[in-house]
């Protein structure tokens, strides 16, 4: 960093210190964890009060907006199993391979996975939009698996080669962390596309908050997977036996249809992961934020601890800035740095 950069960088970290220092300071409240991030700084970087902190328990998390910018994290890059919110990477997946009207079959394979069904019976069959809706609604470890076979069929045929179910839905895990390098995923690594984590299913899998906040991110940005990720409750048919029969489906989240805005919701709970929840919300004001939470201390405190992000979302905004970067101003003239400087401690007060 040249002089010239260090000193507009050194005035501009004295003049928010001055600033900062005549706002008045509230009580404080709830525990802190310092090392919690705001917008690139630390709570204890920006010297931040308590009560200018969001109050949970979840040992990790994180809020991105519509831009992908971290607002908050708590050990946001840190290793941890993210349970059923590996489907969010599924449905992302499948939607590269599949269209909505594809029929997707329950392989004897997909039935036996276990754990949490959509109620799927070997030999039902499907349309796609369906299956996504068994997949995220219901998490459906059997739809999970139906899915990959399927999509992965697709793809070992388009390479020329075929193989039973356990070849495809390894095509299709493959396809999965291939995805995940695009989307600038450095801390995650899939080995299923349901995300069990126990028993057979201890591969070596892991996430982390910051990257399932991407991911979830990507996945609205998916008209047939967006379509498909905000159901409380919902009814699809599958073609058993050669008639039709409905399944009825529940989300366990809590957000959707209480709190404002919540659009998208994804749960997940193995002994190792904890409870854990991403969602996301959009109130129509211009922005979107997408909350993660991993590792709350209880199922329904999952969803306390999502509603204190956004809550601490809505309520700061607009008076926290990200510190001014190197390529903020990176080939600027010394007079338009000044301007864009001013204009950032401007902003906001």
């Amino acid at each position: 960093m040249n002089a010239r950069r260090r000193h507009l960088r050194a005035a501009a970290c004295l003049t928010l210190v001055g600033l900062l220092a005549c706002l008045p300071l509230a009580a404080a409240f709830g525990s802190v964890n310092e090392d919690d991030m705001v917008l690139r700084l630390s709570a204890a970087e920006r010297a931040l009060p308590p009560d200018r902190l969001p109050d949970f328990d979840a040992s990790c998390a994180a809020l991105m907006d519509e831009d992908g910018t971290l607002w908050f994290g708590r050990n946001a890059d840190d290793a941890a199993q993210i349970a059923s919110l590996t489907k969010i990477m599924t449905a992302i997946v499948a939607a590269d391979w599949l269209d909505a009207s594809t029929m997707i079959e329950v392989t004897p394979e997909a039935a036996s996975v276990g754990e949490s069904s959509a109620g799927l019976a070997q030999g039902d069959s499907m349309t796609f939009d369906d299956a996504l809706k068994a997949l995220l609604t219901a998490s459906g470890n059997d739809a999970a698996s139906a899915i990959a076979q399927a999509a992965g069929a697709r793809m070992l045929a388009q390479e020329g080669s075929g193989g039973d179910a356990y070849a495809c839905e390894a095509a299709f895990v493959e396809a999965m962390n291939a995805k995940a390098a695009e989307l600038g995923l450095e801390n995650s690594f899939f080995a299923n596309p349901h995300g069990l984590d126990f028993d057979a299913f201890a591969q070596g899998q892991y996430s982390c908050a910051a990257d399932v906040a991407t991911m979830l991110r990507a996945a609205m940005q998916i008209d047939l997977v967006r379509a498909n990720i905000g159901f409380s409750q919902a009814d699809i048919t599958v073609q058993r036996d050669g008639a039709p029969v409905t399944l009825a489906l529940e989300n366990t989240d809590a957000l959707l249809g209480s709190y404002p805005g919540a659009c998208a919701a994804k749960t997940g709970y193995t002994l190792a992961a904890g409870p854990c929840a991403a969602s996301a919300v959009n109130r129509g004001d211009g922005h979107k934020y997408y909350a993660v939470v991993l590792g709350s201390s209880s199922k329904p405190q999952r969803f306390v601890d999502s509603a204190a992000l956004y809550d601490w979302a809505y309520a700061n905004r607009s008076s926290l800035r990200a510190p001014i970067a190197d390529e903020d101003i990176a080939g600027l003239a010394w007079g338009e740095r000044v301007a864009f400087t001013v204009a950032w401690f401007m902003e906001g007060w």
